[in-house]
């Protein structure tokens, strides 16, 4: 890729997509991105890990004539890349729904149209999920323990 559409496509993206980016490089190679650091004439100095190991925040001084493409690494849809690109869409099925909505016109989800509160989201921080899992696995196994005792 040339300097100019490797940046172009770094600047459509939204800024907290960047740690979702992946660079993929002639030779097979990919780095996750954390930060663009710097962008200069024939190269751009970018703080990532390698893929393939665990190793992060490292430095890597990239040639943009060795990146082969650029992935960004969630769910895309369709309308998301062409929003990217300057294009006016509507919201879809399923982006209607996220936002709360059940219909084009904009009524509101029933859940929250009936004034009870939404469910609340369960914690994405991996330290609750695991203790959450923990916590789940010894319940289970007293309470499996407790009906399964030979007498």
């Amino acid at each position: 890729m040339r300097r100019e559409d490797v940046l172009d496509v770094i600047r459509r993206m939204d800024p907290g997509d960047i740690t979702l980016t992946v660079l993929t490089f002639q030779n097979g190679a990919i780095i996750t991105l954390d930060s663009l650091v710097r962008s200069e004439n024939e190269y751009m100095v970018v703080r990532g890990r390698e893929g393939g190991t665990t190793d992060e925040g490292r430095a890597f001084f990239v040639p943009y004539a060795d990146i082969s493409y650029i992935k960004l690494d969630k769910k895309v849809r369709t309308n998301q890349i062409r929003r990217m690109y300057g294009e006016k869409v509507e919201l879809d099925r399923e982006e209607q729904y996220e936002a709360g909505m059940t219909e084009v016109g904009g009524a509101a989800h029933p859940d929250t149209a009936s004034g009870t509160p939404a469910p609340t989201a369960q914690p994405l921080d991996p330290a609750a999920i695991a203790k959450q899992n923990l916590l789940d696995r010894i319940r289970a196994t007293r309470t499996s323990a407790g009906t399964n005792k030979p007498r």
